[in-house]
């Protein structure tokens, strides 16, 4: 019976997004996820699996990274005014944890 691979993660989904902003910031949210999810499971995801860190509403948003896309258009769900596309760069808070991140695999 074949034993299923697991991949050896050192990162937590928060460490990998920051890293991945602090190497290509001003990507859509999106993106991010596509990347994370292919960095969790090895597949190209869609982009939706663990939106909840970049929404409005998350915990991490503008905390350690920020949405500095200008706001073109009225949003569906409370029609404040919103992007239609996401531009993310860190915050100092995630850039301290992207450098971490980067200290936890090796990067100089």
């Amino acid at each position: 019976m074949d034993q299923i691979k697991t991949p050896n993660l050192k990162l937590t989904n928060i460490e990998f997004l920051c890293l991945k902003m602090s190497a290509h910031p001003g990507k859509s949210g999106r993106w991010y996820l596509r990347e994370l999810h292919q960095y969790r499971f090895g597949t190209p995801g869609t982009g939706g699996w663990n939106a909840l860190y970049l929404s409005p509403r998350g915990r991490y948003r503008n905390v350690l990274f920020q949405n500095t896309a200008p706001a073109d258009r009225a949003g569906s769900i409370d029609h404040r005014r919103c992007s239609k596309v996401g531009q993310f760069h860190l915050t100092p808070a995630g850039r301290a944890v992207a450098r971490r991140a980067g200290w936890k695999i090796g990067l100089p």
